[in-house]
């Protein structure tokens, strides 16, 4: 880990998770906790998001995996999806908006170890750099709230369009190919189909963002390979 704290988000109403709370923080990492997906929403809209979000999916009602669910478009920001359901469905329901998933009991150095190991994978932590993203002098994204104020005005995104723009910019200057960006965002394999998909969406993202969406300058088209935001604004 370098010299900047890393801040982790735990939801979770039991107490099998102080153990892992007290290894991140002899790591130094910043600990935040939250005893339901709606304290842990509130977090994230006056603190901005965590660098890495742990869930007890064992929240009443299913909350924790809705909690999943519902951030997973928030490219950029990993999960990690505890329980004690042994069951491979379940398993395989967390896997789909999460980037690991642990059954209980809990091991917490394991669960630490899995906790660097996916954040050593991250090049750019942008995504928690605050409750908003100052793009440009002109442009902020606000990803929680799933916006952009593009000078001054400001436009609401989709779910899609934000993840797409959060995968961009963490490769902001760098082409990501459009099997990349369908399999960060849509977390499939890339067919024909959904490379039209995403044309779609890169197209109407465009109409939000740029000056012209028919000559882009900002997300720009790499023929036959994918996109990239732009570098130079």
């Amino acid at each position: 880990m370098d010299e900047i704290a890393r801040r982790v988000l735990i939801v979770t109403a039991k107490d099998d998770l102080q153990p892992y709370q007290d290894r991140l923080t002899a790591h130094r990492f910043e600990v935040m906790l939250a005893g339901s997906s709606a304290e842990a929403r509130r977090r994230i809209n006056n603190q901005g998001l965590p660098h890495l979000l742990v869930v007890d999916l064992d929240l009443p009602e299913g909350d924790g995996l809705y909690l999943c669910h519902s951030l997973h478009d928030l490219a950029g920001l990993p999960i990690i999806g505890v329980s004690t359901d042994t069951s491979p469905v379940t398993a395989l329901r967390a896997l789909e908006h999460a980037d690991d998933f642990v059954r209980r009991p809990l091991d917490p150095d394991e669960l630490l170890a899995r906790t660097r190991r996916i954040l050593s994978r991250i090049n750019d932590f942008t995504y928690a750099s605050g409750p908003v993203i100052n793009v440009t002098e002109w442009m902020v994204l606000d990803p929680v709230q799933r916006r952009i104020i593009v000078k001054g005005h400001v436009q609401k995104l989709t779910p899609i369009e934000n993840a797409l723009l959060h995968v961009l910019l963490k490769h902001r200057g760098e082409v990501v190919d459009a099997d990349t960006l369908i399999e960060r965002v849509w977390q499939t394999d890339p067919t024909d189909s959904d490379r039209n998909v995403l044309r779609v969406h890169v197209h109407r993202l465009r109409q939000k963002i740029e000056r012209n969406a028919r000559i882009p300058n900002i997300i720009t088209t790499e023929r036959g390979v994918g996109y990239s935001f732009s570098s130079a604004i």
